[in-house]
């Protein structure tokens, strides 16, 4: 099956993300631009995505849950069990991020380029539905930060979150 980004990205849950409340004071933050090409061999990096540039929305994920934002998933998409982990197909949008325990996310899932039998095999176990996210995503690396930016989008900063009317 030849992977489709845009089907991906479509298939991808969504969860709600509010403005910060006014009382919420923020470091002003400027945009970073990723420069052109891509990152897909950067230690840390996935997607496409640099190992910084995961690493800065994984921390401005957390810090939207501690100010009340959002809610973390709590439960594993594939297995149902508690997510310890939350993962990411596209880091530039953090309303498609997903709740996955270790196990699946850490060892399976981006385990999957080196042995996609037991990614497949997972999703059979547990009977993940055609369609689902994990049952769309590419089985070979593949820059989707540059598709990404191609059309437009960028790393996420605080204040794309904040209340419009501060």
């Amino acid at each position: 099956m030849r992977f489709d980004p845009d089907a991906l990205l479509a298939a991808l849950p969504r969860r709600v993300i509010r403005p910060f409340e006014h009382h919420v004071v923020i470091r002003l933050t400027k945009r970073r631009v990723v420069p052109g090409g891509s990152a897909l061999l950067d230690d840390g990096a996935y997607n496409g995505f640099s190992g910084r540039e995961r690493s800065r929305t994984a921390d401005l994920s957390n810090w939207l849950a501690k100010v009340g934002s959002t809610e973390r998933p709590n439960i594993c998409d594939i297995c149902g069990t508690p997510a310890d982990d939350e993962h990411a197909e596209d880091y530039y949008n953090l309303t498609s991020w997903v709740g996955l325990c270790r196990r699946c996310h850490r060892t399976i899932l981006h385990g999957r380029f080196a042995r996609p039998e037991h990614w497949l095999a997972l999703l059979d176990r547990y009977e993940v539905p055609e369609g689902h996210w994990s049952r769309l995503v590419s089985s070979e690396p593949f820059d989707l930060a540059a598709l990404l930016r191609s059309r437009g989008r960028y790393e996420p900063i605080k204040a794309d979150y904040e209340a419009k009317d501060r």
